[in-house]
């Protein structure tokens, strides 16, 4: 690299050059008036300072070529005031000229700049690149400044439509995979990232947009993560601010595949926690349908038959799962041309209320069970109930009177020849006892009343020393 350099310096020595003044014809095969024809060597001119000079005030160009031994070295160097533009190549590397600004390192050596102007007489141009002393290059007419944030390498700025445009040449051939972009960015740091898209605009902005088409496939974003990343997603959406208005970290329009779904339930991330009550109320009060989608311009919705519910009923029980959208809707090339307004569903946040209306119905279906067994286990009992017997062994009830009976009923009664003293006991379905009552005399009438036992269906019988008689039935209202 020195010594291909090393021409650039030689510009500046005093090495002796041939010249000639002709007025003939030019030679090597051209034709026309010819003013000088120089031999080997280089031409210079001094404009200020003492020889060639990289210091202050020292002012030179030269172009020409010289021989270094190693190699011939060809081109020209303009020396302005600590700073050079030199143009040309070497013997050594004739494929590669180059284009090189050298300047002392300090704050006043500027940029290398390419402009471009229109006109011959104008010493107006427009700045099209321009190149840092620190080997940052920056294409677009804008001061570099805008640029000192990141400090990148390469910076693009544009004032019209598109700052970057790549287009393949022509028809590539099918055994070819062509790719528009690589990025391929390694680090050692905390963070490295391939892309960065920040667009800020007065109405709508797209911070990257992807379209795509093809005969087997068509994906317009593709990411991928490795799995040995403590943490990966191939797809990352953030939002600046959660709220409930219009604002969403991932929007798709159209049909969803998700392989294995999760969201935040984690205790500690909620507060004001409390138990699901009456949901099963609440749920009867939603009306299930099915329905088939309109055809609605701007939105990619299934034609195929749908089950849910209609948002605008469900907002009258659960408004907190329902929320009003707007979505733009886009022309091919990402321009909003209108817009959308409808209401959507959180159908995920039906899962706890159904947990939860199931959980009350089970209940309730408990209870109807043990109710069943408790009238399946006193059909033994109802089995054996006499019933129009008028006597046993000289003993007699009859039937009480009323029956059923909201709030008292009579109950006559016959005891044997003989004896004076008996029960009349009270037992529900199950057999479980419920009351006593003392019978004296041979025979009499026993008055029960409602508030004394309860609703429900009861087994009263006549009882001797612990012996079960006779036993009929009752019902209280």
């Amino acid at each position: 690299m020195k010594k291909q350099l090393l021409f650039f310096g030689l510009f500046g020595c005093g090495v002796a050059f041939g010249q000639n003044i002709s007025n003939g014809t030019v030679g090597l095969g051209l034709s026309g008036p010819e003013t000088f024809k120089f031999g080997q060597g280089y031409a210079f001119q001094i404009q200020s300072g003492s020889g060639f000079g990289t210091g202050s005030g020292n002012r030179w160009l030269t172009f020409g070529e010289v021989s270094t031994g190693s190699q011939t070295v060809y081109g020209n160097r303009f020396q302005f005031n600590e700073r050079a533009l030199v143009t040309g190549y070497t013997s050594l590397s004739p494929n590669n000229p180059r284009i090189e600004w050298i300047h002392n390192g300090g704050t006043t050596a500027g940029n290398l700049q390419f402009r471009v102007a229109s006109s011959f007489t104008n010493t107006t141009s427009s700045l099209v690149a321009e190149m840092t002393p620190q080997g940052n290059t920056y294409f677009g007419n804008a001061n570099p400044t805008i640029f000192s944030t990141l400090n990148p390498r390469v910076g693009i700025s544009f004032k019209d439509y598109s700052g970057l445009q790549i287009n393949s040449a022509g028809t590539i051939a099918p055994s070819i995979n062509p790719i528009g972009i690589v990025l391929d960015v390694q680090h050692s740091g905390n963070l490295g990232i391939g892309l960065q898209s920040n667009v800020v605009g007065a109405e709508s902005s797209i911070a990257v947009f992807g379209k795509a088409s093809g005969d087997l496939s068509a994906i317009g974003v593709y990411g991928t993560a490795p799995s040995s990343s403590a943490f990966g997603a191939a797809i990352y959406g953030q939002l600046s601010a959660i709220g409930s208005g219009n604002l969403w970290s991932g929007f798709f329009d159209g049909d969803v595949y998700i392989a294995g779904g999760y969201g935040p339930s984690d205790a500690k991330l909620k507060n004001s926690i409390n138990k699901e009550i009456s949901a099963l109320d609440k749920i009867s009060l939603l009306k299930p349908v099915s329905y088939n989608y309109n055809k609605v311009e701007g939105l990619n919705l299934p034609q195929t038959l749908q089950h849910g519910f209609i948002s605008q009923e469900v907002a009258e029980v659960f408004p907190e799962l329902t929320k009003d959208v707007t979505k733009p809707v886009f022309d091919e090339n990402g321009k909003i041309t209108s817009e959308i307004s409808f209401k959507a569903l959180n159908y995920v946040g039906f899962i706890s209320l159904l947990t939860a209306a199931v959980q009350e119905l089970n209940t309730e279906l408990s209870q109807v069970r043990q109710d069943l067994e408790e009238y399946k286990a006193s059909d033994l009992i109802r089995g054996q109930i006499i019933h129009n017997v008028p006597s046993v062994n000289g003993y007699s009830i009859e039937q009480n009177v009323p029956n059923p009976f909201d709030d008292r009923t009579s109950i006559r009664f016959q005891l044997a020849p003989g004896v004076q003293n008996a029960t009349l006991s009270i037992f529900n379905l199950n057999g479980a006892f419920v009351r006593d009552y003392s019978l004296d005399g041979n025979s009499g009438e026993v008055e029960i009343l409602a508030s004394e036992i309860g609703k429900g269906m009861y087994i009263y019988s006549l009882n001797q020393n612990g012996q079960e008689i006779i036993s009929k039935r009752m019902i209280i209202k």
